[in-house]
């Protein structure tokens, strides 16, 4: 066993009852190792806060974080998101186990590969929809929609959502400087305006374009302002094979009034199939969907 020893303190080999395979990845604020669970005889993933390095108020934010993405996602059963199994919120050694998954982020995988191919980026914006529309139909908004939250690996055909730290039910207010500001949609900046479902929608339909353009669809440099007045750069100028039909539907996607865009994710995906029906006859994205698809 690949046991990361040095990260861990010495003849360190297990995180509580999981034992460590290899790490897998590293944010600012834990790192995630594939581990082994003996009383499961299962492969996990589990996110080991990193208690050494972080502040007393950063490791209690972390801690909340844990356990508020437990709560929220904790109950979830769906192929496209990543499954919770358990949450540890001691502060001496906090961490959130979730299923493995093989492959790498889609942020990762663009990197790597550059601008995707049509066919590809439709099948991956479909499986999305999909797992948003259960998210949606649970009452949550996921509200940090991105490549870098989304789990893939193309030979096995998965596509999971992750991390859903800044998640909040629809019910209740949430705080509107939290995201990714290149996906946000234009109700982040206005308070008149409420945080919803649809504010997902536009995320996403950010994300499809970057996947098609390898670009993200407002410049780093006043993305508010962008945001708020201003459309992208249409994408038949970046990519001329991408058809009409599939720029109109990102459009769509990304429209700034919350009531020209695509209602639901239900709706979004079955414009995704109707697209992928136009361009590839014999797409594979026209399966009847689960209940929750049928809004």
């Amino acid at each position: 066993m690949n046991t990361p020893a040095a990260r861990l303190g010495p003849a360190r080999s297990a995180i509580g009852r999981y034992e460590i395979d290899r790490k897998v990845g590293e944010g600012a604020s834990g790192t995630v190792y594939r581990c082994h669970d003996p009383a499961l005889d299962r492969d996990v993933a589990v996110k080991l806060a990193h208690v050494e390095t972080l502040g007393t108020e950063q490791l209690r934010q972390v801690v909340e974080d844990f356990r508020h993405e437990a709560k929220i996602a904790g109950k979830f059963a769906h192929e496209n998101i990543v499954t919770i199994h358990d949450v540890v919120t001691d502060e001496a050694q906090p961490y959130i186990v979730m299923e493995y998954v093989p492959g790498c982020s889609l942020d990762d995988y663009l990197k790597a590969t550059g601008p995707l191919e049509l066919d590809e980026a439709l099948a991956i914006a479909h499986a999305c929809c999909r797992g948003l529309a259960y998210i949606h139909y649970h009452g949550i908004v996921h509200r940090d929609i991105k490549p870098g939250n989304i789990m893939y690996h193309p030979a096995h055909g998965i596509v999971k959502w992750m991390d859903f730290s800044v998640a909040h039910k629809m019910e209740e207010p949430p705080l509107r400087d939290t995201g990714t500001v290149a996906y946000m949609a234009p109700e982040h900046f206005d308070p008149a305006r409420r945080i919803s479902h649809l504010t997902d929608i536009f995320a996403l339909g950010a994300t499809l374009y970057r996947l098609l353009t390898g670009r993200y669809p407002f410049s780093r440099e006043h993305t508010a302002f962008q945001i708020l007045h201003q459309d992208p750069e249409p994408i038949a100028s970046l990519r001329p094979d991408v058809p009409a039909p599939a720029e109109a539907m990102i459009a769509r996607a990304m429209a700034k009034a919350d009531e020209d865009r695509y209602q639901s994710a239900a709706e979004f995906a079955r414009a995704v199939a109707a697209v992928a029906r136009e361009a590839f006859p014999d797409t594979g994205l026209l399966d009847a969907p689960p209940r929750y698809l049928l809004a």
